[in-house]
């Protein structure tokens, strides 16, 4: 028997809506509905298929200003235009015709009798009806904060915000503990972005190193070990000779020279600056990025939407080669783990300043030609999904603070303005630690590079902060002679036979995971303790979702309208300073304030889904709700409902290099506008307790959305029989990088507790293994109902009976 569910519309036979767009002719879905279909010519060509027969009453939705002609068979119906009317659209009767059987009709449409086709946007909906009394306006009027107008949502979020090369500010901090609490949130943020929250599990390297080459004041020893088990990274160990140590250890990665690490140029030589600081007393291990030299198991261009899921990306693998790189260096005995250093230019630079920024053991570095306000980086293995949301470069040069710091620039790219602009910013965190004198700043004349300038610039700043040596003239470069390439090469021919394929990484990762969620499952206190706070830190900074506070929404009040016995409020919500847009209908029954509830009800196709477009009034279980003296909000958020005008289907630019870097994906999107929407209902003063329901694809974006929810009073979620471990469920209707990496919906279910929650429609596929030993280890089993079906009238009303009032 199928169950009849509450919150879906059900079109009856005898009302027909149709929307007109931009050319095209389509069917409204349950007639509420715009969206993009078949083109106006094609419908023309094939007519309507009309399933029953009789009298219909025909309504066209279009401008006041121009007359409209509908043939239907070789009936003709008109409207005049209104004089001196101004672009409005309006509700207009045209008039009746008959259909004397079921099947199909044809239609047309003309701006005069026969004579002229009708003009582009004149016409948005046409309705036929068997209910001579029906009126469409009261519809719009519960399913359009624009009933009257073609007028889109004006959301700044369709738009770019930001990119790899946005100019970004670099806030002001008035306090080290103000600056310490946005450090730690970027560093979170980081290694969640990285795919490296929690930390992974560090394997044995499994190091070699051999093929030591003797020259007169150093050696260089060919190094490979395992970053991943089977995963290597590959390199060359630059060491002093004739010297005493232990010695200072130099990170060293290398940019997007075309021959990696074995780049000798003028722009550039990754040897010769080893070599160099070689010479001076430091262990230097200049490092293959993956996909160049002798890396060559995973491509550089490596990653793709399933893999960003997971927090797997080239920029994670890169930055856990280079905290590898660190434990490397460090275990050997002749350096001085106290005493590491970094240093890269360009790519090598991103990979410098992302390491330093999270890793205490980096006690100086030196980023070269790379932390700018207006460019961020160009290539994959700098952008990982996530990472640049709400933050920047700038910010991550200075979490180096107050460890010394030298920003190397040059006028020829885009860290011409760093003397003026980035180092200055950078330089006041630093005098919050009273350390301005552990930031320095040189700006060579040339383009992009690490010419001999550059790198002498660095040799005097490690000279200073890891030798001691106070003096530039004694660390002048030296001239060098490079080897041959196969005298340093560590695979020159052929991986070791323990070498993993892309695949086999990935799956490996995958792996890794969900063993670190299972050691989390929640099956005492203190693992559920654990559980939550991973499970709020992941997912926060996977969504880059927050509840905002009521003084930082923007609420714009359209129209204030009485119909059977509601008040109804049109209103558009957002954020200060974001620039978004979100329509809603807030409905406020006349007995209101006897319950002081208030019902937050998110629909994955937006708010007209919640109206039967027969009566025009809410449906049954909104009406329930109602009856209740439930006030009820009615969003449609980022990307349904009136995000798509009458004439125009809503389209986000997305159209830039690694977008997702720095902006949220249209479900992240979904979730914020949840949150956004949730306080504004708690805004007002009627509401004193606030309820949830996500319905459809929303039930997902509210179940992610709900642990950061403050004030929630109880939680409905329509799982829709989503399949939870599905990868490809994810990528189509759920995608978020990340996600499945910070536990997904399970984790988002685990952080319900102890808030009254019902998930229905499971349908027998969606798992609740999680939410269930959750609620029964918070002691909360009787606040949790798992339904398998979808909800009913009868359902909803035990539901909200059984509620606390308190």
């Amino acid at each position: 028997m199928k169950i009849y569910n509450c919150f879906k519309n059900h079109m009856r036979t005898f009302i027909i809506l149709f929307v007109l767009t931009a050319g095209k002719f389509v069917w409204a879905e349950n007639g509420v509905f715009l969206l993009t279909g078949n083109q106006l010519d094609k419908a023309m060509l094939q007519g309507i298929s009309l399933e029953t027969a009789g009298e219909y009453t025909v309504w066209v939705w279009s401008m006041d200003s121009q007359p409209v002609f509908v043939y239907i068979n070789d009936q003709c119906l008109h409207i005049n235009r209104k004089e001196n009317a101004a672009e409005a659209y309006s509700w207009k009767k045209v008039g009746n015709f008959k259909v004397e059987e079921a099947g199909l009709n044809s239609l047309r449409l003309f701006s005069d009798d026969r004579a002229k086709v009708l003009k582009p946007r004149v016409v948005g909906w046409l309705a036929l009806s068997l209910q001579p009394d029906w009126n469409p306006e009261a519809y719009f009027n519960l399913t359009k904060v624009f009933p009257h107008s073609v007028e889109k949502v004006d959301d700044k979020r369709l738009g770019i915000l930001r990119s790899n090369r946005h100019y970004y500010s670099f806030p002001e901090y008035d306090s080290q503990w103000k600056w310490l609490q946005r450090k730690q949130e970027l560093r979170d943020h980081i290694l969640v972005s990285m795919g490296n929250y929690p930390a992974l599990a560090k394997t044995p390297l499994n190091a070699a190193i051999f093929d030591k080459i003797e020259r007169e004041d150093y050696t260089i020893e060919k190094v490979y070990f395992e970053s991943f088990p089977g995963f290597f990274v590959t390199g060359n160990l630059y060491r002093p000779k004739g010297k005493i140590g232990p010695f200072p250890g130099v990170v060293s990665p290398h940019g997007h020279w075309g021959r990696g690490r074995l780049a000798d140029e003028e722009t550039g030589s990754v040897p010769g600056r080893a070599i160099n600081l070689a010479r001076q007393g430091h262990v230097v291990f200049n490092y293959d990025m993956v996909g160049y030299v002798d890396s060559k198991q995973v491509d550089h261009k490596f990653g793709g939407p399933q893999e960003w899921l997971w927090g797997i990306s080239l920029h994670g693998l890169q930055f856990w080669n280079s905290i590898r790189a660190v434990d490397f260096l460090s275990s050997l005995e002749d350096v001085d783990p106290e005493r590491i250093g970094c240093t890269g230019a360009s790519g090598g630079g991103t990979q410098t300043f992302c390491l330093m920024a999270v890793d205490n053991r980096v006690k100086t570095a030196a980023p070269v030609n790379m932390i700018s306000a207006h460019f961020q980086g160009g290539c994959l293995c700098e952008n990982a999904p996530n990472l640049r949301i709400g933050a920047n470069n700038v910010e991550f040069g200075a979490m180096m603070a107050p460890r010394p710091l030298l920003m190397v620039s040059a006028t020829g790219d885009w860290t011409t303005e760093t003397p003026r602009v980035e180092f200055p910013a950078i330089r006041s965190i630093y005098e919050l630690f009273d350390a301005g004198d552990h930031v320095h700043s040189v700006q060579v004349d040339a383009p992009h590079n690490y010419n001999k300038l550059s790198r002498e610039a660095v040799y005097a700043w490690f000279g200073k902060w890891l030798l001691g040596v106070d003096d530039p003239e004694a660390l002048r470069e030296k001239d060098f002679s490079m080897e041959k390439d196969e005298d340093v090469r560590v695979f020159p021919d052929q991986l070791p036979d323990n070498a993993v394929t892309a695949e086999q990484l990935t799956a490996y990762l995958k792996a890794q995971s969900e063993l670190q969620l299972q050691d989390v499952f929640p099956k005492d206190q203190p693992s559920l303790r654990a559980l939550r706070l991973r499970a709020r830190t992941a997912l926060r900074h996977v969504l880059g979702a927050a509840q905002p506070a009521a003084f930082d929404l923007v609420v714009q009040r359209l129209h204030l309208l009485q119909q059977d016995h509601l008040t109804i409020e049109h209103v558009l919500i957002g954020r200060k300073g974001v620039g978004d847009q979100i329509p809603g209908i807030l409905l406020i029954p006349q007995n209101w304030s006897d319950s002081n509830i208030a019902s937050l009800i998110v629909h994955g196709k937006g708010k007209s889904a919640l109206i039967d477009p027969n009566s025009g009034k809410p449906n049954e279980c909104v009406q329930r709700l109602l009856e209740k003296g439930q006030i009820v909000f009615l969003p449609d958020v980022f990307m349904t409902g009136e995000y798509d005008s009458p004439f125009e289907k809503a389209r986000r630019e997305i159209d830039i290099p690694h977008f997702l870097t720095y902006n949220q994906s249209e479900t992240a999107l979904r979730v914020q506008d949840v949150l956004t929407a949730a306080a504004y209902l708690q805004s007002r003063r009627e509401a004193k307790r606030i309820n949830l329901i996500g319905l459809e694809e929303a039930g997902m974006w509210s179940l992610l959305a709900a642990p950061f929810l403050q004030s929630l009073d109880s939680v409905m979620i329509d799982a829709c029989g989503f399949e939870n471990g599905e990868d490809a469920l994810y990528l189509e209707k759920l995608f978020i990088p990340g996600l499945r990496r910070a536990g997904d919906v399970r984790t988002a279910q685990a952080l319900l507790a102890p808030i009254p929650a019902m998930i229905f429609n499971t349908a027998g596929k969606f798992e609740t293994k999680w939410v269930e030993t959750t609620y029964n280890t918070a002691g909360a089993a009787d606040s949790l109902k798992i339904v398998e079906n979808e909800i009913t009238p009868d359902l909803l009303d035990a539901w909200l009976r059984d509620l606390p009032l308190e």
